[in-house]
Formats: structure tokens, C-alpha cells, sequence
């Protein structure tokens, strides 16, 4: 076990992750660079691993923050980077199952939720790994878009947003889900991985409302050049 203490880019904030357990990358640090808040909006991030989208938006925009986070090791790092970053004043890492959320986050009371949720379902996963910290956090084995849209629904309030980073190849199905807690997608960022490749994720922005109308893509992203260094846009879309 070999923990390590990086700077998330385009953050002012040093996180700390374990290189055996599950580790936050790319694709959160692309959500959490896109999503803008207001003061004293009242901000949720659900499976939060060790706290790279969450405790990144609680430093930058100085908002309650609170983290839920099943593995008990990952929570764990979340509260050592709360407290190295002295966010204890805008942040809060809670161990526990998301079904419990309602149990600590009062229903319809909050303003954004964030999740980088499990991609891969459980009966059609690839052979799990033997990490079992990466299968949880990779498969549907405790969370999975049901449950998402259901606990979403239940902690914002009307019109509260809901920002998620999510594979293109089970687009359609999340947004099918999403629309049945009524929290229709708004906004879309497509990622690309080279100039010439097809999308392979997706930013999301959903709203939770009834209204079924207005929708935005936003130019998409290439994340590297030919030769594999990070793009100009990339660069850009970071600082």
C-alpha cells in the first residue's frame, strides 16, 4: 500500500489517493473542471472515492460540501485531504451505503449533486480484477443507475442539477433512466481521446423538472494530440 499525494489540475488542491485501492482520473478531473456553482449552493457528490470532484469544487467555490462514500479506505483518504486542505469548514466525507443517503442529506434540499458512477453493469461486467476496491467502483455491484436516479431525485430540489461524467456506450440507456425520476438531460460535453477517434465518455448536465424542452451540446474535447501529449484544449479546459 502506497499512498501519494497529487495536485488535481486546474484545482488548487492536493489530493490523496492509495495506488491499491480505487484511483480518481481523467474522468473526473474533466467534470470537475466543468461544472460552475454559486455561493451557498448546497453541493452533494455521490461515490466519491477518495474526493477528487467534491472536495475540488468545496475548495474553489467555497461551498457546503457533503461526500458519500461506501469503502471505508477511500473515505478515509477523502478526510486526510479535508483536512490537509483545511476544508473541515465547507466539506464532510460520510462512510456509508448511498440507499442511507436520506438518512443524512434532508429530501429536496439540495442545489447540485455530482457523481462519477460505476460504468460497467454487474451481470455483463468483464471478469473482475482482483481489486476489489477498483470492481466496486468499476461495476454495479452496490450502485447502479436505478438506484442513481432515485436518490438524485429524492435529495434536489426542484430544479436542482445533477452533473455526471458517464461512457458513450450506454448513453441512451442512462438518459432513459434519468428521464424516469424526471431529471432530463440538459447540457452534453462529448470527449474524444484524439482528434480523429469516436467519443468515449460524456459530460452531463440534468435538471429535475417536469419541462422536457432545451438542450445544449457544448463543443467536444480532444484529450490528446497524435504523439499521446495532453492538447491545447485540454490544457485550456484545466486551468
Amino acid at each position: 500500500m502506497t499512498k501519494t499525494k497529487e495536485r488535481v489540475p486546474g484545482f488548487d488542491l492536493d489530493l490523496f489517493q492509495d495506488t491499491e485501492l480505487f484511483r480518481s482520473s481523467i474522468d473526473s478531473v474533466l467534470l470537475a473542471n466543468w461544472i460552475q456553482l454559486k455561493p451557498q449552493q448546497k453541493l452533494v457528490d455521490l461515490c466519491s472515492g477518495s474526493g477528487l470532484i467534491g472536495l475540488c469544487l468545496a475548495q474553489k467555490f467555497q461551498v457546503p460540501t457533503v461526500l458519500l462514500e461506501l469503502q471505508a479506505a477511500l473515505a478515509q483518504l477523502a478526510q486526510e485531504t479535508i483536512t490537509y486542505n483545511h476544508l473541515q469548514s465547507h466539506a464532510k466525507i460520510i462512510h456509508t451505503d448511498i440507499k442511507q443517503a436520506l438518512h443524512y442529506v434532508g429530501h429536496d434540499s439540495i442545489d447540485v449533486i455530482t457523481c462519477n458512477p460505476p460504468y460497467f453493469k454487474a451481470q455483463h461486467s468483464p471478469i473482475l480484477g482482483k481489486s476489489l476496491s477498483q470492481n466496486i467502483a468499476r461495476h454495479e455491484l452496490y450502485f447502479d443507475l436505478p438506484l442513481l436516479g432515485q436518490i438524485a431525485s429524492a435529495l434536489l430540489k426542484d430544479n436542482g442539477l445533477l452533473y455526471l461524467v458517464y461512457r458513450l456506450d450506454r448513453f441512451f440507456e442512462l438518459a432513459q433512466v434519468l428521464q424516469t425520476y424526471h431529471l432530463p438531460i440538459k447540457e452534453t460535453l462529448f470527449i474524444y481521446p484524439h482528434q480523429n477517434a469516436s467519443a468515449n465518455l460524456v459530460l452531463i448536465k440534468c435538471r429535475k423538472t417536469r419541462r422536457q424542452s432545451g438542450y445544449k451540446v457544448w463543443p467536444g474535447l480532444v484529450l490528446y494530440t497524435e504523439d499521446g501529449h495532453y492538447s491545447k484544449q485540454l490544457r485550456a479546459f484545466c486551468s
